[in-house]
Formats: C-alpha cells, structure tokens, sequence
C-alpha cells in the first residue's frame, strides 16, 4: 500500500512539473568529440580523444540545461569508457535573429571513467561554454552547436598511491532537441 502512494505522489509530481508552463521542456540527443590536454609539471601532452552521446533536457523558463550519458576513446592514455553527467546554467541567451540565438553559461560535469571494471578513474570539472541554436517548426526543433571549456581534475578511485591529473578538455558537442 505504501509503494502504491509513493508512486502515486511521484508520478502526479512528475506530471505537474512538465505540463506547467514554468517547467517547459526539450529533450534530445547530442554526439560530441572530447579532445584533452593533459597538464603536469614536465610538459603538456594530448592525453584524451573521446566520443560522446548524451540526452539532454533544456528547460525554458529557468535556465537550466541537464544530461547524461556515456564517452569512447583513448582516456588518460588507455582505451576507456564511462558515464558522464552534467549540469548547465545559461547566464546569457540572445536572439540574434527570427529563429537563430546565442547563449552562454557555466556549469558542472561528472564522469566515471574506466578501461575495465576494476579500476575507475573520477572526472569532475567545471563547464563554461558558448553555443549557438536555430529553432525550426514553430519551436518545436532546435538543432544546436556548442563548444565547452571544462578543467578536469581527474582521479583513480581505490588507488592512494596515485596522484591526480589535470587535463583540460575541450568538448565539440552538436545536437537536436524536441520542444514539447
């Protein structure tokens, strides 16, 4: 009986933050291309290409841009992959003609990282970026380029006797959203 009314509470919570016109929403998917510069005393070296695809949801009336999703490539010099989440807040947002705007903000990003399940390396990281989106179908389509500047502090979970890194990533991400 108990289950029955958490689940009722939640889906009636659910439904109430997406059909009101303050929680507006768009969902949809982007691929990017991580390239990482790895920063240490002796020297600079690029250290990681990755892939990634990732949903997002974008709310209108607060700035907020919200997504998971998972990375490919050669991280921190091994093949690896993982799972990254991030969180963004648009601090500028101009429309620069019709259907073409600008926006620009900051956030935060997560990652777990690993090249086989026994060792896991922690990303996190701050997240600035600038992108630009065209709105298609009476809003109902955005189609969106956004380039990012994230330092990472990169750590291996279970292994004291490692130190930390640094890398600097500079995530190409291009994406398609629904705006319902």
């Amino acid at each position: 009986m108990k289950h029955n009314i958490k689940s009722l509470l939640i889906s009636t919570a659910i439904i109430f933050l997406f059909s009101n016109n303050i929680f507006s929403l768009g969902a949809g998917i982007q691929f990017g291309g991580i390239p990482g510069l790895l920063i240490n005393q002796e020297e600079i070296s690029l250290e990681n290409i990755s892939v990634n695809i990732t949903g997002t949801f974008r709310m209108e009336r607060l700035p907020l841009t919200l997504g998971s999703g998972l990375e490919f490539g050669k991280i921190n010099s091994d093949s690896g992959y993982g799972m990254s989440i991030f969180a963004d807040y648009r601090a500028l947002d101009l429309q620069l003609k019709n259907t073409w705007s600008f926006y620009s903000g900051f956030g935060t990003s997560l990652k777990f990282l690993t090249n086989d399940f026994d060792k896991w390396t922690l990303a996190a990281g701050a997240r600035f970026f600038a992108a630009t989106s065209w709105l298609f179908y009476d809003g109902y389509i955005e189609l969106y380029l956004q380039q990012n500047l994230v330092p990472t502090y990169l750590k291996a979970l279970g292994n004291s006797e490692k130190e930390a890194d640094f890398i600097l990533c500079l995530p190409l991400e291009a994406g398609i959203r629904f705006h319902f």
